[in-house]
Order: C-alpha cells, then structure tokens, then sequence
C-alpha cells in the first residue's frame, strides 16, 4: 500500500476587497514554505464580496459609488489569485468554489440580461483556462473520506445541522466561525463523522456590519490526507494576523 501523504490547503470566505490584508499576508507567507508541497488550493466560496451586484445594497446609491465590478475583478486577480497561483506547483490542483457572494452575478444578469457574456466570473478571471476546477454553489467537492462545499447554515448549531445532513465529514464555510461537531454511529462505533466550520479571512467589521457584534474568527484549513481517503485536518487561528503551525513556525506580522 503506497505511503504517500498529500497535502491540501482550504481558503474560507476572503471577500476581497474586503478582506483581512493581514491574515492574507500571513497565508501566503505559510504558502512560500508549503505552497509547492499541496496537491490541492481549495478557495471555499465567497472569495469576492462582489458589492457591485449586491442585491443588498441595490437602493443605496451612496454606498455604491464609485464600486465597480470590473474593477473587483481586476484587484482581485491581482492581490489574490495571482499571488496564490505563484505559489504552488503546475501539478497542484485547483478549486475554485462559487459561494453566494458570487451568484450575486447570476442575479445581477437575471435582473439586466444584457449583461450576459460580460459579466460572468469565468469570462472575466479566465479559471478554467488557467487550470481551476469551479464548483458551483451548494455543490461539493470531495477530498478522500472529507466532503467540502461552501456551507448552507449559519444557525447557532449549524455545525451539527451540516454533520447531520451529510451524513459525512464535512468542511465548510459560510458562518465565518470556528465550530466542529462530531457524530458516531451506533451501529459502527469507529464511523466517526464530523462537521466543522472553518471561520473566514475577510475583515472582522465590514461597513455594511455597522460595528454589530460577531462570532468571526479568523481562521482556515490543512488537511493531509491519507492513503484510503482517511484524513487529518487542522486549522491555525489566526490572531492579530499571526498564527503558529504544528511545525513550530510563527507566520505572519513581526510583532
């Protein structure tokens, strides 16, 4: 039986530009020592806040001044996608999901039809011409025994609400929270299962928050996994955008 370990990195919920910039330093610092080791780049969905097209901010006309969706394209490949593709090898492959801050565009098209053809995320970051594979909302990906999708539930229990829906382990996104919940069956005591919630990378206190508390955390996945499909998982806590990795290593700001 072969003994090789792959290696595989899962990105929550960036919302670029409304993202952490220092959290993402501190990822991508990790993906200068690790980055050509990963058989997978997982993006988890919600990678572009897409304020343009947000349905929720359609009737505030301040607020979307100036916010341009082909500008959040272009800033997004640059200080995001880009960045993470010179990080990893040609051989790594690559998962683009599209979480619900993405199918804005799909709503944004239902609404003005004209826009079919232009505004398309494919259309615009070329992903399947530069090797990413895109899950399309509320579909998974399967990683071994480990089910991934961007998530459906931000209850208070959600993640026993995903464990118990799928049947499965489950990662996800979504929630912007750290929270696991594991499952064993009765007739298999050695089936466990777990559901866990894998935080974000995008900023603690968005404007369109206005300054209401969260349970975010800033947080993403590791997962190694095993000949069989068996798996382990771990998920650094980013704080004050400094982590610490089983390897011992700090990454991140110099405090």
């Amino acid at each position: 039986m072969s003994s090789k370990v792959d290696m595989a990195v899962i990105l929550p919920d960036i919302h670029h530009p409304a993202h952490s910039k220092e959290c993402m330093k501190a990822v991508f610092q990790f993906l200068q020592r690790y980055g050509k080791r990963l058989s997978h780049l997982i993006l988890l969905g919600d990678q572009m806040d897409m304020q343009a097209v947000s349905h929720w901010l359609e009737n505030k006309t301040r607020v979307l001044e100036g916010k341009r969706l082909l500008r959040e394209y272009r800033t997004f490949d640059k200080d995001i996608l880009t960045p993470l593709e010179e990080l990893i090898s040609p051989q790594c492959k690559k998962v683009f999901f599209i979480g619900n801050h993405e199918d804005w565009i799909r709503d944004a098209i239902d609404k003005n039809p004209q826009g079919e053809g232009y505004w398309e995320i494919e259309n615009n970051l070329h992903l399947i011409e530069r090797g990413w594979k895109i899950i399309e909302l509320n579909k998974t990906y399967n990683l071994g025994k480990l089910v991934l999708c961007h998530g459906y539930y931000t209850n208070i229990y959600h993640a026993r609400k995903m464990v118990d829906t799928f049947g499965k382990s489950v990662i996800y996104g979504h929630a912007h929270d750290l929270q696991e919940h594991t499952k064993v069956t009765p007739v298999n005591v050695k089936d466990v299962h777990k559901g866990k919630c894998i935080g974000c990378l995008c900023d603690m206190n968005p404007s369109y928050g206005e300054n209401r508390p969260n349970r975010w955390v800033h947080a993403f996945s590791v997962v190694y996994l095993m000949p069989g499909g068996f798996f382990n998982e771990y998920t650094p806590n980013i704080v004050n955008g400094r982590f610490v990795f089983p390897d011992g290593k700090i990454y991140g700001k110099v405090l």
